[in-house]
């Protein structure tokens, strides 16, 4: 019997933990800690939630990559003419849309510059053709034949195929081509180029047929494994992606081409579905829309290594159960003080190891609870917060063992605010500056500036509101969610000097924990009238729904960390639990050997 080492010149070496590197792939070892041999299977996809359209829709069409994608046209179930920019992590909608409203419409091209073409309108089919610049559509000359293409290209050189029909776009008007598929139908999938392309799957009967374009004659190849139409597909003509459609019975297959034939994948869609949308390549792609109507977005990643999601897990529990208190430091070296216990006011401060809690000076002020908090857990800074006498601008400096109290406090006492930064250089922004006696939100808009000795008062934020969160430093941060008289989603970016308008959160709350960069943040937890678990990602641009959420629902805990490596400990009702954020990250595709 040959033996392993006979065939690849190598022994199954024995480790304790798997091999990250993607030299691994196809390779053997034994894990003694695990018991057990294993191996790294070669490429295979699987696909990630995405942000969601704005407006879901079905039979829409696609054009560009994951990362710059475009949606337009398709039923909601009304015809519309909305049309969508992608970025890798969220939709944006376009001012404008087509000109002509209509679904099962072909697209091709970039986000960028882009075609559309066919499709249903109310009543009837359209020969209709539009030249998208990357703000606007134009209509330009139509089809020959009026139908529901599949389509693949640039916006100056496409092919739209369906049935018997195949027409050739040479960026001013269409031509229609002697030659035609060897199996008509409709409603099938492409990907390629205008002279190199591949169609796949239709109806009606539903097929598994697939066939090769060069550019002057249809050649049949090998089928699919799962015959289905209403399909999408992405790709060239020999390396190619098939995702989702109907076999009847909706579905999430996906199969990869790579030349020759086709293979199924073992991961499908989270979201089953036909008449969808894609963009991108066989390596890297969205799958969007689809019906039963959704504005589900799915992102494709196809290699040796697989993404993680971000997830949560347990913590050391904190010595003082408590909500309304403050954080600083990191995941490992974290910080906790202030709060409230329920019936009374905490001055309680606690270090965390990155397992447990020691209870470390308490804070001097007698206003512990939503008190703001920056830097690390052996220089941090506590400012403002709540006490009997109502808001406070009280300041303290933590050294690693015992409080200071600052000979200056703040300009503006005020509690349930944000702030970020070190011990030496912070700002804080937003909260409530109600009069002690007055039972009604002041909403506040208010920043200050901390110097390491004064504060200094700074330009205003956009919208005034408490329970604001804070990621960043000093001269680059980012506040989101809150309260504004509702919770509110509105995210905002300083320089340094002021405040501008971003992006939104994808779920409004308030005194929600944040932390990391202006960058790259993460905001998680809150109430949005309830207490919520739901955690986000912020790339600089927008903001991603995490798939992995927190697992005790709460607001008005302690934050520490970055958005890779995050801490959230405490908050209401009072609890001592502690959670710890583990973000995104990639593996590869470990199988553990049976002898089954």
């Amino acid at each position: 019997m040959t033996t392993y080492n006979q065939l690849f010149g190598k022994y199954v070496q024995n480790v304790t933990s798997d091999p990250t590197s993607t030299d691994a792939e196809g390779q053997i070892w034994y894990n003694s800690t695990s018991g057990t041999f294993k191996t790294a299977l070669g490429s295979y996809g699987v696909f990630s939630s995405g942000g969601n359209l704005n407006t879901a829709r079905v039979a829409l069409a696609g054009a560009g990559t994951a990362t710059a994608g475009l949606a337009f046209g398709g039923g909601t179930p009304t015809k519309t003419t909305a049309t969508e920019l992608y970025n890798g992590t969220s939709w944006t909608s376009n001012p404008t849309g087509m000109n002509t409203a209509r679904t099962s419409l072909a697209g091709c091209g970039t986000q960028t510059a882009a075609l559309g073409f066919g499709g249903y309108l109310t009543p009837g089919v359209s020969a209709a053709t539009e030249s998208w610049n990357g703000s606007t559509w134009t209509s330009v000359n139509s089809m020959v034949s009026a139908n529901t293409m599949a389509g693949v290209g640039t916006q100056t050189a496409a092919l739209g195929v369906v049935d018997t029909t195949t027409e050739s776009w040479n960026g001013t008007s269409w031509t229609r081509l002697p030659a035609s598929l060897n199996t008509p139908r409709n409603t099938q999938a492409m990907s390629g180029t205008q002279t190199a392309a591949l169609n796949f799957g239709g109806e009606s009967p539903i097929k598994a047929a697939t066939e090769s374009w060069n550019g002057s004659v249809w050649t049949s190849v090998n089928s699919m494994n799962t015959a289905r139409s209403r399909l999408a597909g992405t790709g060239t003509q020999t390396s190619a992606l098939a995702i989702g459609g109907i076999t009847p019975t909706i579905t999430g297959a996906t199969e990869t081409w790579n030349g020759t034939s086709w293979t199924s994948n073992p991961t499908s869609l989270a979201t089953a579905r036909n008449y969808l949308a894609a963009a991108g390549t066989k390596s890297s792609s969205i799958a969007f829309g689809g019906q039963p109507l959704t504005g589900a977005t799915e992102a494709w990643n196809y290699g040796v290594s697989v993404p993680v999601a971000g997830s949560w897990s347990s913590g050391g529990s904190l010595n003082t159960a408590r909500y309304g208190l403050a954080g600083a430091g990191t995941q490992s070296a974290a910080l906790a003080f202030g709060g409230n216990t329920g019936p009374t006011y905490s001055n309680a401060t606690e270090a965390f190891n990155g397992t447990s809690w020691t209870n470390g000076g308490n804070m001097n002020s007698s206003s512990h609870r939503y008190t703001m908090g920056t830097g690390t857990q052996t220089a941090a800074l506590a400012a403002g917060g709540d006490g009997s006498g109502g808001p406070t601008n009280s300041t303290e400096k933590y050294n690693g063992t015992a409080w200071t109290s600052n000979p200056t406090g703040m300009n503006t006492g005020r509690f349930v605010l944000a702030g970020v930064g070190n011990q030496t250089a912070t700002i804080a922004f937003g909260g409530d500056a109600r009069p002690p006696t007055s039972p009604t939100f002041l909403y506040s808009n208010l920043t200050e500036s901390f110097n390491g000795t004064s504060w200094t008062v700074a330009n205003t934020l956009n919208t005034a509101r408490q329970g604001i969160a804070g990621a960043g430093t000093q001269t680059a941060a980012l506040g989101f969610g809150g309260n504004t008289g509702s919770v509110t989603a509105a995210t905002e970016s300083w320089n340094g000097t002021s405040w501008t308008s971003v992006n939104s959160l994808n779920t409004p709350r308030r005194q929600l924990g944040g932390v990391g960069t202006q960058t790259a943040a993460l905001g998680f937890g809150g109430t949005t009238g309830s207490p919520t678990t739901a955690t986000e990602l912020w790339n600089g641009t927008s903001w991603t729904t995490s798939p992995g959420s927190m697992g005790t629902a709460r607001y008005s805990m302690a934050t520490a960390g970055n958005q890779t490596s995050a801490l959230g400990a405490g908050g209401y009702a009072p609890q001592t639990t502690t959670e710890l954020w583990t973000g995104p990250s990639t593996t590869l595709n470990y199988k553990t050997l049976t002898t089954s």
